[in-house]
């Protein structure tokens, strides 16, 4: 089995840490109208620094339509290569969603899109993910190399990432246009496997 079928076996499937679910949503009808329930009635002025729409160009879809064509798009473009995407649930209720790519070449997760409702935001869950996918990516797949980014603006996203071992590499500048055309600064942040201890 080469590592590549392996990050699919050990990735593409529905997963779960202490408080939450972490379930692989095809891109149905169905499943889009629960997602789709799920953040309509959020404000997308919380949700500034995510881009999970077709084009990238705002924060969050704007219709039930909308949504099912990002969902076919991420399934097409970032799952089918070399991804995983799961959506999140506390309490059988969806509260978010969760992107992760592998590249063979250099043993490297490297994170995908990342959004939770507001009312889930700062309870901790993203680290309680990443501390499974961490896990997961040096313990079975054998990961020399874990990348994670965040806007530079984006406070609470250092501190989330900051708080699970991760070592600020560099900052791109000026990589990401947002929806209103301004350019922002990208956060890189690396954690090797000699620096993983499985305590996280």
């Amino acid at each position: 089995m080469t590592s590549m079928e392996k990050f699919y076996e050990l990735f593409r499937r529905d997963l779960k840490t202490p408080r939450l679910e972490l379930r692989v949503l095809k891109p149905t009808p169905e499943n889009a109208k629960l997602v789709w329930n799920a953040i309509k009635d959020e404000n997308p002025a919380d949700f500034k620094y995510v881009n999970w729409t077709p084009g990238y160009k705002k924060p969050l879809p704007e219709s039930l339509d909308e949504t099912l064509v990002q969902m076919q798009k991420e399934e097409q473009h970032d799952v089918t290569p070399n991804g995983a995407v799961w959506y999140v649930f506390h309490n059988g209720k969806l509260i978010g969603h969760h992107g992760v790519f592998y590249f063979d070449n250099n043993k490297s997760i490297q994170s995908g899109n990342v959004w939770f409702v507001k009312s889930a935001q700062k309870q901790g869950f993203n680290q309680e993910i990443w501390s499974l996918l961490m896990k997961m990516a040096f313990e079975q797949l054998g990961a020399n190399r874990i990348m994670r980014q965040c806007m530079a603006n984006n406070e609470q996203s250092q501190k989330s990432i900051m708080a699970s071992g991760f070592h600020l590499d560099g900052r791109i500048r000026a990589s990401t246009q947002m929806p209103d055309g301004s350019y922002m600064d990208q956060l890189v942040f690396t954690k090797l496997l000699c620096e993983y201890n499985g305590k996280q």
